[in-house]
């Protein structure tokens, strides 16, 4: 129905109502609302023909102390309503609000895209008639406790929705509840918030120190690749940097400003490898997280997701990542729905690939859709040009850190590095130069100060006291000292096992025989 709104001035008296209420019932003229305050009064009415509203008006305006008669748009109470409404709608998170009889009054935009359903199917109806399960709004509402970032999976008749939520009841003027209203924020923007409060430096390419030629054309060809979205395949030994490569192309992309998400394939077993990546539902397995949990590629989703030693993905997760990258799906552990995932997949290993892939080790199907941008990284010694600039820059920071004034490195010492072959690339070279800083304490280094992991293997048994001391002694410091050095040089205990020929089970078992970590070593 048409309606008109009025602003009438005055100064307030006894009967003004009624005296207004009168003129407009003598022309059969309905007062839809009104609202009254301090010589104000704002009035609903049906709307009038501009010949009838001329007369009212002139009525009106007769009544003994009103000022003026005014046509306005709209009443108070729908111009808050309006302005509140634009307020909910433009905020990012989702507000969803009961009365005391258990029925939506709001609902904006967000809560809409959180849980699935439009404001015109909610607004008005019981709020169990959507959710399946409980929720602690209810909560709110009847005993009148609050809560505050609460996470929670819920089952509304659409689906599951999962966010973190906030609420409290509403109270009057009397400190009676009406109502309850809750804040909801999306899971994947929390994860997106922790990420940007929360993650470490990402490098870019100009982090990548380098002189030589052969680094140059790899970064020049990794800028480009960086543009589009093609899978792509770093390849290099251990310590060559090819998780600062995959950093950089991510910073480089169109989802710079999305989550990237790194994982070492080779550092988790393949159950728990399995759930870090494509997650689980509830009850799953024994130990699941109540509600399930969402894995990387969820995670990740619009980002991107580096995986890290590619190669040492068992069989059945082979399987499932070829899946993900043919129809851009994942499926939950114990879970027979597929999600899809927008997610741009960076892989690298130091391994051979083709010769696993002969071996029947790894899947060639799988291989194809990873190598559709292959980056080979140089290793040290095929760029030594690049070692003087590399040794400035963790010179800065190893003295930065133990508080230390070595300035430079002697001529013979930099011409000792520049002979040695650095198998362990950059990784080995930050640890000799660390070594080194350790010995000295200011000025420069020299010859003496620099002890090459090579030279410490196999010169091992020349500082190894034998005389009166038993065979399984000296072998046990032996063994020690070998995956020590294995470790410092190959970054993981898999890796380890790879090299010196034993099983992952068997390079840990000695690693807490002798009280090893990566991280320590």
């Amino acid at each position: 129905m048409a309606t008109i709104c009025l602003r009438i001035t005055n100064q307030d008296r006894v009967g003004l109502v009624l005296d207004i209420s009168q003129v407009l019932a003598r022309d059969n003229i309905n007062i839809l609302s009104m609202e009254v305050s301090p010589n104000i009064m704002y009035l609903e009415i049906e709307s009038l023909s501009p010949n009838k509203y001329a007369f009212i008006h002139k009525q009106l305006s007769l009544i003994p102390q009103i000022n003026t008669v005014d046509l306005i748009s709209n009443m108070p109470h729908q111009e808050r309503e309006q302005q509140l409404k634009a307020v909910m709608d433009t905020i990012g998170d989702g507000i969803l609000a009961i009365d005391k009889e258990e029925v939506i009054t709001h609902f904006n935009p967000a809560a809409e895209k959180i849980l699935g359903y439009q404001s015109n199917e909610v607004l008005g109806k019981k709020i169990k008639d959507i959710f399946v399960s409980e929720i602690p709004l209810l909560e709110a509402l009847h005993e009148g406790t609050p809560y505050s970032n609460c996470e929670f999976v819920v089952s509304t008749t659409r689906g599951k929705s999962h966010y973190i939520t906030s609420g409290c009841p509403i109270r009057d003027a009397n400190g009676i509840t009406i109502g309850a209203v809750a804040v909801l924020k999306a899971m994947h923007d929390v994860k997106e918030l922790v990420y940007s409060v929360t993650k470490p430096h990402i490098n870019r390419f100009a982090d990548i120190l380098h002189v030589s030629e052969k680094m140059k054309h790899v970064i020049n060809l990794a800028k480009l690749v960086a543009k589009n979205d093609s899978t792509v395949l770093i390849r290099g030994e251990s310590g060559t940097g090819k998780e600062l490569f995959a950093r950089s192309i991510h910073m480089e992309s169109l989802r710079r400003e999305k989550i990237f998400a790194p994982i070492n394939c080779a550092a988790l077993p393949d159950a728990l490898l399995e759930s870090e990546l494509f997650g689980y539902e509830d009850g799953s397995f024994s130990g699941a997280k109540k509600g399930g949990k969402s894995g990387l590629f969820e995670y990740a989703n619009a980002g991107t997701i580096f995986l890290d030693e590619i190669g040492e993905l068992s069989a059945s997760l082979q399987a499932k990542l070829l899946r993900v990258l043919q129809d851009g799906k994942i499926r939950r552990i114990g879970s027979n729905q597929e999600i899809s995932v927008d997610v741009r997949i960076i892989a690298a290993t130091h391994r051979n690939l083709e010769e696993m892939i002969r071996k029947k080790e790894f899947r060639d199907d799988l291989y194809y859709r990873l190598n559709v941008i292959p980056i080979y990284i140089p290793p040290l010694r095929d760029r030594k040009e690049d070692l003087p600039l590399l040794i400035e820059s963790l010179l800065l920071k190893i003295n930065h850190r133990f508080k230390k004034q070595v300035t430079h490195l002697s001529q013979p010492a930099m011409s000792k590095l520049m002979q040695h072959d650095w198998l362990g690339n950059v990784r080995e070279l930050r640890n000799v130069i660390e070594r080194a800083v350790s010995l000295v304490s200011q000025g420069e280094i020299t010859p003496e100060h620099i002890m090459l992991d090579q030279m410490n293997l196999q010169t091992a048994s020349s500082v190894l006291p034998i005389t009166n001391r038993k065979l399984k002694e000296v072998l046990a410091e032996m063994e020690c000292h070998i995956l020590r050095e294995a470790i410092k040089t190959h970054g993981t205990s898999r890796q380890v096992g790879n090299v010196l020929g034993l099983s992952h089970t068997g390079v840990l078992n000695r690693m807490r025989k002798y009280d090893l970590s990566e991280k320590k070593v």
